[in-house]
């Protein structure tokens, strides 16, 4: 032990001051302290502009609460020039440095420019110097908003191939949302696209189209926003050839063993120029059915309005065609007698029950050639209602309905007419 202290006590600060090594070692330790210090203490000013981006937020703002809102730029940038020591410009940022909107001083609609606050913290090693801009303008009013038409203006009308015509243009949306400050949105006339197609189409195409909100001069409002679909508006041009086409019509109803061909079908225009769907299948121009209940004996004219034809476009400036059908003279009427329990009535729906009240009629009339007329009798005649087309909105209560008249064991032969009944509903 008493060697042990011997040991520790050979240990001395002034042997260790005076021992060179460790001398050089504490200088140069030293002198690097006092380097480092002069330094920072000495080094020279110098200036740094800094980008800090800025959201424009007036939601919590005294404006907000008036209804009022900003129409202007949501983002913008504020160069922030800064004065610090060199040594500290490269670790400065724009996390560094508060951009604020004195939101306090909108109090009214129009356009305002809102001063740009700059702060830092407290414990900054830096000065504010300048920055700019030092307001943010902005536009301020009452959100207004009105739906209107879309309007599609073409930049050529020459860009279908000849032999082919443009259908009537399709748009996926046929109006428009305008929202913006109100008194912007009175501004806006029409919701308009300008449409450039520079090829000649052959088919029909698609396009997606871009919409503006334009005044009664056709300029551009600002400030005011075009809502459509969320998937963007699309616009679908319809490519049709040329052909010219037998007028025809399609017969619905026709007794099963019924010989037509003695009947004759006559149009006021036999053959029109229409535009149809290149790859569609159809060979005549189908103006419309016609029922045979509709027909009796002699002649029968039905009108039939050339837009509203399926399939095709009529090119001729025609805007009816009248179809007329003859019932041979041999076709002769036969009155027969019924009474309501000729009605039978289908899909009554759950929960209800319906009958029979009345019948609007105490005859129908059967048309057919003497000799098949001479073997139908009432029990021949039979009448339907199906109540399916009303379950999800049927009434209570005595109603009108139409009938569905059929012959049975009676194919040569038709019911000419339109019938109804009175039917009781009631739920159960």
């Amino acid at each position: 032990m008493a060697e042990m202290k011997k040991k520790k006590s050979n240990f001395s600060l002034r042997k260790l001051i005076y021992n060179d090594k460790y001398l050089i070692i504490i200088s140069v330790i030293a002198a690097i302290v006092i380097w480092i210090a002069t330094s920072m203490n000495l080094s020279p000013e110098t200036t740094k502009t800094v980008t800090v981006p800025v959201t424009a937020d007036f939601s919590d703002s005294a404006a907000a609460k008036l209804g009022i809102k900003c129409y202007g730029d949501e983002t913008f940038d504020v160069d922030v020039t800064v004065s610090c020591k060199k040594y500290l410009a490269k670790d400065i940022t724009s996390d560094d440095i508060d951009v604020s909107l004195q939101t306090n001083v909108v109090g009214s609609t129009g356009n305002i420019e809102v001063p740009i606050k700059v702060t830092t913290g407290e414990n900054a090693d830096f000065d504010v110097q300048s920055y700019y801009p030092t307001t943010y303008k902005g536009f301020f009013d009452v959100e207004d908003k009105k739906e209107l038409p879309i309007e599609i203006s073409y930049s050529n009308d020459d860009f279908i191939e000849s032999g082919y015509i443009m259908g009537e243009p399709l748009l996926s949306s046929e109006t428009a949302i305008i929202k913006g400050p109100k008194s912007y949105v009175s501004k806006v006339k029409k919701v308009i696209s300008n449409v450039s197609i520079n090829e000649r189409l052959k088919s029909t195409q698609s396009y997606d189209i871009t919409l503006s909100a334009v005044d009664s001069n056709s300029t551009e409002v600002e400030y005011v926003s075009v809502d459509t679909d969320p998937a963007g508006t699309t616009l679908t041009i319809p490519v049709l050839k040329q052909l010219e086409l037998d007028v025809s019509t399609t017969f619905e109803g026709k007794p099963k063993r019924l010989d037509t061909s003695d009947f004759s079908v006559s149009y006021s225009v036999n053959r029109v120029n229409a535009g149809v769907l290149e790859d569609a299948d159809i060979s005549t121009a189908n103006i419309g059915t016609i029922d045979f209940s509709q027909l009796n004996v002699g002649r029968n004219s039905f009108d039939f309005k050339t837009d509203s034809i399926d399939g095709l476009i009529v090119l001729d400036s025609i805007d009816t065609i009248t179809a007329v059908v003859n019932v041979p003279s041999n076709y002769e009427k036969k009155e027969i007698k019924v009474n309501r329990n000729s009605v039978k009535i289908t899909n009554v729906p759950k929960g209800y029950k319906a009958s029979t009240n009345a019948i609007n009629f105490t005859s129908v009339t059967v048309i057919g050639t003497a000799q098949h007329l001479a073997d139908i009798n009432q029990s021949n005649i039979n009448f339907t209602v199906d109540l399916s087309p009303y379950s999800e909105n049927i009434k209570t209560g005595v109603l009108e309905y139409s009938l569905t008249a059929s012959l049975e064991n009676a194919d040569n032969c038709w019911i000419y007419g339109k019938y109804s009944a009175n039917l009781s509903v009631i739920k159960e």
